[in-house]
């Protein structure tokens, strides 16, 4: 079984044929859920999902019911439920399929396979999408059927920094996250503690802070960061935090009122706040971003390109962002130039 990145297995689940069904492996907390969440929304079909821990047998096949028969008499009927019976097409995700109980996993059989459920039958072009964590993720796995797995095709999803990163500029996340992840890669996921440690870092987690810090008081970080990516990278990343306080604004930046700091971790931080900046939505904030970048760029090069890589390949739309590339473009920045030639920008003109 190959690992395919986050932008592979979009595009894998955008392209597989309808009648044929993924299962995503990997461990918790990594953006499975999420990934199978914006294919639907690509393909343009709702996306109900079930999860295999949390439901019976019946709650697939359906409750019997007894149905009078023409000519007389009385038949059993099986009613599915009403969030999978749709008569418009779909896609079906079963999360933790594999951690349901043996009766749960036979009665996805001919769902996964012949796309049918007793008398009802998935609407033409409804797709079916299944996942679940690894033995080796200490979760809860159950043997999986051969008769199951082999009704399906199984890819790995391996965690990325870049791919989360670009996925934080669109989704907003809080800057003091994005930079920290920035400079410390190798913290966006750790592999399930071996002791009792019930928080570790993964990209859920690292989401979990950001909306924790959005609306917690900064004395309380230092508690909300151990219990959402656990005691180390908690640590670092509110010692970090700390540090960013002594950054200058983005204000005083872009107007040269303050001096680019040297530090990296402060390089980052700017960085990330002036990639936040471009979802307030004002064309205000978008030249404000654009300034302080080009401030940037005269002390690391590698934090501007990446800013303006996030910044124009992350999808955001509206004044703010045409703004941004507007002031680049009219300024002649350099920083913009080399996005353009290393290519990591595709776009006419």
């Amino acid at each position: 079984m190959l690992s395919l990145d986050p932008q592979e297995l979009h595009g894998l689940l955008l392209s597989l044929p309808a009648e044929r069904t993924p299962f995503i492996w990997g461990p918790p907390g990594i953006g499975k859920s999420a990934i199978v969440r914006d294919s639907a929304l690509a393909l343009g079909l709702p996306c109900v999902t079930l999860l295999g821990t949390q439901i019976a047998p019946e709650d697939l096949i359906g409750v019997p019911r007894i149905r009078a028969i023409e000519g007389g008499g009385a038949a059993t009927e099986f009613c599915p439920p009403r969030a999978i019976l749709r008569s418009e097409p779909y896609l079906l995700f079963i999360d933790e399929l594999n951690s349901a109980v043996a009766d749960v996993q036979k009665a996805f059989y001919s769902l996964i396979l012949d796309r049918r459920l007793g008398d009802y039958v998935l609407p033409a072009g409804s797709r079916v999408v299944g996942a679940g964590n690894r033995i080796e993720d200490r979760a809860l796995v159950r043997p999986m059927a051969t008769a199951l797995s082999n009704r399906m095709i199984h890819v790995g999803l391996e965690t990325s920094a870049e791919a989360w990163l670009a996925w934080a500029a669109r989704a907003g996340v809080h800057p003091l996250v994005v930079a920290f992840v920035r400079a410390r890669p190798d913290r966006l996921v750790e592999p399930p503690p071996v002791d009792a440690t019930p928080a570790y870092p993964t990209p859920r987690a690292w989401h979990m802070l950001s909306d924790a810090v959005k609306t917690v008081r900064a004395s309380l970080w230092p508690a909300v960061a151990a219990g959402s990516v656990g005691d180390r990278a908690g640590a670092e990343w509110s010692a970090f935090a700390k540090r960013a306080a002594e950054a200058p604004s983005l204000e005083d930046l872009a107007e040269g009122r303050a001096p680019v700091p040297r530090d990296p971790e402060l390089l980052y931080f700017l960085g990330a706040s002036a990639i936040t900046r471009l979802g307030a939505g004002r064309a205000e904030d978008g030249t404000l971003a654009a300034k302080a970048v080009v401030a940037l760029a005269k002390v690391s090069r590698e934090v501007a390109v990446w800013c303006v890589d996030a910044a124009l390949s992350g999808g955001l739309t509206g004044p703010a962002p045409q703004a941004f590339e507007a002031h680049l473009r009219t300024d002649g920045a350099q920083v913009l130039v080399d996005v353009l030639r290393l290519g990591r920008y595709a776009r006419e003109g």
